[in-house]
């Protein structure tokens, strides 16, 4: 992946996990269909700068932090909390929005500067959702910069390491959600390491049978599976190794219980209790983890560092340790795929635009980790016809792309969301990589069916692209 670049000034690396090897293979079927070929692979010359640029107030982040925190007004502020416990905290539980906004109601946020932080943080992720100029940096009207008046007061000061880390510093992992939705989104990976490091220093990586389960450490629990959610995407996007593995840790699930049923002032046993007749929006963030638990096997079976041990697999005879790693996978992901809760399976017609859009997130990500993660390695490049016998990698690939943008198009019609974009845009390069080998192979193809679903991303994108700027592009 060295000849890729994308017009950075320094190199970083991005593994073959990485979005760019997919990139790159759909680039190498193109150069050899048209039989032009660049004398590099730059394209700094065709990236819309308005997408592509550091802005001036993304580069002063650091001259701002650590200075006085400064809010939204009361009305503002109020906006901006409904707007993030609407648009998004149903889809990453993390915060108790009874205690959030009681805290916030008795001014915590003035003397505490943790919780400030987090405040700050719920207004700038929630600013995306918000059309006011008062959450832009003065001297810019970018809806590119929304949120960023808020969101650069916010420091990881390392002084703040020597005192006992609080379930505060753990849901700095709110500010991953805005800078992956920056173009600034490498920052995310670095910010998940510090996050889970104060995790560990607290042992909320670890069981307590002997604590009470308490709205505080459910709080942390939640915390520390959406730092393990976070980074297990980050890294697999990236093409690098996560912060922890599932060897490291043996921390309970969330409570399978919606938080407006979390009572404080029951004994423990009736503390956490999800009516019968209401069906728990919590176990599709419960069902995700476990799909995360499978994603984070990919690096290790698929794209290890070290040959894998041929000893370690159960052997069957003449496959290779590649067949077996991608069958496996393939099994836990059908198995994970047929036992999705009722209120999550896949229903174009579902009323409830939360367990709508909670299932679109499961399918799409269901279909982005089996063509983007499982099967990619495998797809045949320019003048290989096949890499892995008995599995049609490339097909499954397509079909997998398909059926999430037909998803992600239904959602998109109904209920607008920018959470399934990460899936559509891998679901559209794989689509191209179909193409372009078609082109290359002669193959008999119609231009404009082949194409149908790749307009169909662009569709589903473009309504987002100017305030998300992971669309650049």
């Amino acid at each position: 992946l060295e000849e890729l670049t994308l017009g950075q000034q320094h190199s970083r690396h991005f593994g073959m996990s990485s979005n760019f090897q997919l990139v790159k293979t759909l680039l190498d079927y193109k150069q050899e269909a048209t039989g032009y070929r660049q004398n590099t692979m730059t394209y700094r010359n065709i990236r819309r700068p308005g997408y592509w640029a550091i802005y001036p107030w993304q580069q002063d982040i650091q001259k701002k932090a650590g200075q006085k925190l400064t809010f939204p007004d009361n009305e503002l502020l109020h906006d901006l909390i409904n707007d993030y416990f609407v648009y998004f905290e149903p889809y990453l539980p993390l915060l108790h929005r009874s205690t959030f906004e009681t805290s916030v109601a008795e001014g915590l946020h003035f003397f505490d500067i943790g919780f400030g932080q987090v405040v700050l943080a719920v207004c700038a992720v929630a600013s995306r959702c918000s059309r006011d100029r008062r959450n832009m940096p003065e001297g810019t009207d970018s809806d590119h910069s929304l949120g960023w008046r808020w969101y650069s007061q916010i420091s990881i000061d390392t002084s703040s390491f020597i005192e006992a880390p609080r379930v505060y510093n753990l849901q700095v992992c709110l500010m991953v959600t805005y800078l992956q939705i920056s173009a600034i989104t490498e920052s995310s990976w670095i910010i998940l390491g510090v996050a889970m490091r104060l995790a560990q220093a607290m042992g909320m990586h670890r069981k307590r049978p002997d604590h009470a389960r308490t709205i505080e450490r459910e709080s942390c629990i939640r915390a520390f599976w959406a730092i393990i959610a976070y980074d297990t995407c980050a890294s697999l996007f990236l093409g690098r190794p996560r912060v922890t593995t599932t060897d490291d840790f043996d921390v309970e699930l969330p409570v399978d219980c919606d938080q407006e049923f979390w009572n404080a002032t029951a004994n423990e046993s009736n503390m956490f209790v999800q009516p019968p007749d209401k069906p728990s929006q919590t176990a599709y963030w419960i069902h995700f983890i476990k799909l995360m638990n499978i994603a984070g096997l990919v690096n290790k079976l698929i794209y290890p560092i070290k040959k894998l041990d041929p000893s370690k697999f159960s052997g069957i005879d003449g496959i290779s340790s590649s067949q077996q790693a991608v069958m496996e996978l393939d099994s836990a992901l059908n198995a994970w795929v047929g036992s999705i809760p009722d209120q999550v399976k896949w229903d174009p017609k579902r009323a409830n635009a939360i367990l709508f859009t909670q299932s679109a997130m499961l399918y799409t990500s269901y279909y982005w980790l089996q063509l983007n993660q499982v099967h990619k390695k495998f797809i045949p490049g320019p003048g290989r016809e096949i890499i892995l016998n008995g599995f049609p990698s490339l097909t499954i690939c397509v079909n997998a792309a398909r059926s999430c943008i037909n998803i992600a198009e239904a959602c998109n019609i109904t209920h607008p969301t920018p959470i399934t974009l990460p899936s559509v845009f891998s679901a559209a390069i794989v689509l191209l990589i179909n193409f372009w080998r078609g082109k290359k192979l002669n193959a008999p193809l119609s231009t404009g069916t082949e194409m149908f679903d790749v307009h169909k991303c662009f569709k589903i994108i473009r309504p987002f692209e100017q305030r998300y700027e992971m669309l650049r592009g």
